[in-house]
């Protein structure tokens, strides 16, 4: 098992990362490998809706030669990917988004979409009540369905766990899903 993770908060330490070693602990425990990026520390640009990665005569994946696209290589030969990201007031970070927001040149309207059926686990955290943004957070899985990925966990995370304390309940969720994929 090859996994590939993208976190996008800034906390080095944060409940993204938290619940991400639980899962990574359950990949290890398979064999398996889990390799972290986060969105802070690599250079990634945001869409420029150029429409180079539509363009029916010449197809290509996305014009901008950054890490977004060393990223997604290293996923299209992965068994897994793994994004972790908090939503702040509602909606993912600022940097969830920028990171996203370049699946537009993987859709399925594209040449580059996953073909690979990689399976995908997707963890929000946030501070509210947990439950509080599903509705939010199940339309953010649809984007990563978009582009081939089989969505096969996620993770809503609310109250600000990890870090709150009392989440055995947690890192037993996250570690099953590592051990079971």
């Amino acid at each position: 098992m090859k996994a590939i993770t993208v976190i996008a908060s800034p906390r080095m330490e944060g409940n993204c990362r938290k619940i991400v070693d639980s899962i990574t602990e359950g990949i290890n425990e398979n064999n398996g490998e889990n390799k972290i990026y986060y969105v802070d520390k690599i250079d990634i640009k945001p869409c420029q809706a150029c429409g180079g990665c539509r363009n029916p005569e010449k197809p290509s994946k996305c014009v901008i030669n950054d890490d977004f696209r060393k990223i997604m290589d290293e996923v299209e030969d992965a068994d897994c990917f793994i994004f972790a990201s908090p939503n702040y007031f509602g909606e993912i970070n600022a940097q969830g988004h920028i990171f996203m927001d370049r699946f537009y040149s993987m859709t399925k309207n594209t040449s580059n979409q996953l073909k690979g059926n990689q399976k995908a686990v997707i963890v929000f955290t946030y501070g509210a009540p947990t439950g509080t943004y599903d509705e939010y957070i199940n339309s953010r899985v649809k984007i990563f369905e978009s582009i081939g990925l089989n969505v096969v966990e996620l993770m809503s995370v609310g109250g600000n766990k990890p870090s709150s304390g009392d989440s055995e309940d947690v890192y037993k969720k996250a570690r099953d899903i590592g051990l079971n994929l």
